[in-house]
């Protein structure tokens, strides 16, 4: 303002001055032959043009203090959340597994444990915005890392411990439906009917092949209708599913020897049982044996089966036969005897047949 009072003053002053030049009087009477609304407007675009350099020169000393203040707030509003990017990137870069979640969101909550757990823990802490410090949010971080070590190894378990339960829980089925089934099979053999009976044997089969009872149940009960060609086949046939006993092969071996194929029977009597829990299937073997001309192979069978059950007379007389074969006569007549001594359960045929041998060895 103080410059426009002074440019009206100078104004007044060259209008009321009389000794000005002829050029200067000249230039004002030339002022004055303007317009008046010339000269105002001419006025006004002076000071608008002073008040936007005023504008301009003032304008550096009001701005500064604003623009700080706004570039700090920018800059403290910027430092949490890049901190908070920086300890929430580990998270999102883990791999989410099955395992790592049930780790992480499942806290421990027994009733001996008082405190929450360290993931629990760091769960229930503020976000690295709302913090002082980011050492807090590190164990975070670490603790899932350490839960998701091995994000492969957890599925590949648990769907192993799923296939094992299935597998455990349609082992239970099939044994309880095998069961039923056994108990029915039993129930129509007992009543009479075969047949029936068969077929339900056949069922068990198929629910539980390897269960050696459903083989030797079907191949007795074809005995019982007269047809032993059926029955080798039913026990054949098991072996091969791998119902391989001690007992279908006792029983196919038997059927061999009524058949007299004793080498059918030698060769289906493997050693490959314990002799103390099958004395019965050593001592057919014994027997095949004796039948085929191998005495020494017999009386090698029945002398280890003497010593396991001294009391069977039916082992001292084979081997006392085996001794005969082989015509120790002094080993013959002591088995003989014992044979006698324990041969309540002999047949009147082989009581005979002893005192014979023992009259012919004297």
């Amino acid at each position: 303002m103080s410059v426009l009072n002074k440019m009206l003053r100078d104004l007044e002053q060259r209008q009321h001055s009389g000794g000005v030049a002829a050029p200067q009087a000249d230039s004002l009477s030339r002022d004055d032959s303007r317009p008046l609304w010339l000269n105002l407007l001419l006025l006004l675009s002076a000071i608008l043009l002073l008040f936007a350099v005023y504008a301009i020169l003032n304008r550096p000393d009001n701005q500064p203090q604003p623009v700080v203040a706004d570039t700090q707030t920018q800059a403290n509003t910027e430092q949490p959340l890049a901190l908070a990017e920086s300890e929430l990137t580990p998270v999102a870069a883990l791999p989410v597994t099955p395992a790592g979640d049930a780790l992480v969101a499942t806290p421990d909550i027994s009733p001996g444990s008082a405190e929450p757990g360290p993931e629990l823990a760091m769960a229930q802490q503020p976000l690295p915005a709302q913090t002082d410090s980011t050492e807090e949010a590190a164990p975070a971080a670490d603790t899932v890392e350490a839960d998701t070590s091995n994000p492969v190894a957890a599925p590949a378990a648990n769907r192993a411990a799923a296939v094992k339960i299935e597998v455990q829980r349609t082992a239970q089925t099939a044994a309880q439906k095998g069961a039923a089934l056994q108990q029915q099979a039993v129930q129509a053999a007992q009543s009479g009917q075969l047949m029936p009976a068969i077929n339900l044997w056949q069922q068990v089969q198929a629910v539980q092949p390897l269960q050696a009872t459903a083989y030797l149940s079907q191949a007795r009960l074809w005995l019982q209708m007269g047809q032993p060609q059926r029955a080798e086949q039913i026990l054949q046939q098991g072996i091969s599913a791998g119902a391989d006993t001690a007992d279908v092969r006792l029983l196919l071996a038997q059927l061999y020897a009524q058949q007299q194929q004793w080498q059918a029977a030698d060769t289906v009597l493997p050693v490959q049982f314990e002799l103390q829990q099958y004395p019965e299937y050593y001592g057919l073997k014994a027997t095949v044996a004796q039948q085929l001309g191998d005495s020494f192979a017999a009386q090698q069978w029945f002398g280890q089966l003497i010593v396991i059950q001294p009391q069977q007379a039916r082992w001292w007389l084979g081997a006392a036969v085996a001794f005969d074969q082989q015509g120790q006569r002094q080993q013959a007549q002591l088995h003989y005897r014992q044979a006698l001594q324990w041969g309540d359960k002999l047949s009147a045929e082989s009581r005979n047949y002893i005192q014979q041998r023992l009259a012919a060895t004297e």
